[in-house]
């Protein structure tokens, strides 16, 4: 545990001044409910939530993850603490390594949480830091995801060949999974195309129809650089060009079927911004 107050550590790390740190002190001793120091400057607008986590990491020593940047969900992980559990304690499981859960939470010493976290699962907890917005922003995303929710097992185990750049390792694994899930989707639901778009801190996944676009699904932004590095690999383009249009396509094998979708990739203030085409059937 830290020798320092926290306080103080807070001025040190440049978070605070010294005036603020009493007016914190002061207010914390006046009201009934007992908030931790800094979660008390966040809501008293001296510091932001992104900045608040990566100090408290540091400051319990404590590893800090940044869940916009952060592509490593696991679907075993998801499944072992129910959505209404997450959204709760707002806490996001992350990694499930044999008896050990590591879990998102934006307070390492909330005991209360992290005992109930163990009488859920089962599971030893391992306590990772992140921002409290981010942690509820990804608990939205992640058990609603796609690719979390494929039916069976044996679908999920065929799915990685369907749609393979030839080589040996892809930056992010579960983009062929993932690309193969929005396709099947969307020829279930008789769309024919697909906008993968960068906004400023998500990447968002929408469905054009009757030409309006249906958002479907959203995901860190982190994720977005492996889909667009996969797809212009797959589609034989050239990944060192951007901000340049560019056009191709590549084939996925849907059931019975061999299905060339057509890729359009066009420049955005936000980054590029990638249309798929769906379905031309190839004999």
């Amino acid at each position: 545990m830290p020798g320092k107050p926290i306080g103080q550590s807070m001025i040190e790390a440049n978070l605070i001044n010294q005036q603020q740190l009493d007016e914190l002190l002061d207010f914390q001793n006046s009201i009934t409910e007992r908030l931790p120091l800094g979660r008390l400057a966040v809501r008293l607008g001296f510091i932001e939530e992104e900045k608040l986590a990566p100090f408290l990491a540091s400051y319990f020593g404590v590893p800090y993850i940044d869940l916009e940047n952060y592509s490593s969900f696991q679907k075993e992980a998801i499944d072992v603490v129910p959505e209404s559990i997450a959204k709760r304690f707002n806490v996001l499981p992350l990694i499930k390594e044999d008896d050990t859960l590591t879990v998102a939470i934006a307070d390492p010493l909330d005991l209360t949480v992290i005992e109930n976290l163990r009488t859920v699962t089962n599971c030893r907890i391992k306590s990772v830091v992140s921002a409290p917005n981010q942690i509820k922003n990804n608990i939205e995303t992640q058990y609603n995801r796609i690719f979390l929710r494929l039916g069976n097992e044996d679908k999920e185990k065929d799915v990685l060949p369907i749609l393979s750049t030839g080589k040996k390792e892809d930056s992010w694994p579960i983009v062929p999974s993932l690309l193969y899930l929005i396709i099947d989707q969307a020829l279930n639901s008789s769309v024919n195309y697909i906008h993968i778009q960068p906004e400023p801190n998500r990447m968002k996944i929408f469905f054009r129809v009757k030409k309006r676009l249906e958002n479907v699904a959203s995901y860190p932004k982190g994720v977005f650089s492996a889909i667009l590095k996969f797809i212009k690999e797959a589609s034989n383009m050239n990944t060192q060009l951007n901000g340049i249009p560019q056009v191709g396509s590549f084939i996925c094998n849907a059931g019975e079927l061999n299905l060339e979708v057509g890729v359009s990739i066009f420049p955005t203030l936000c980054g590029d911004r990638i249309v798929l085409e769906v379905p031309r059937i190839v004999e």
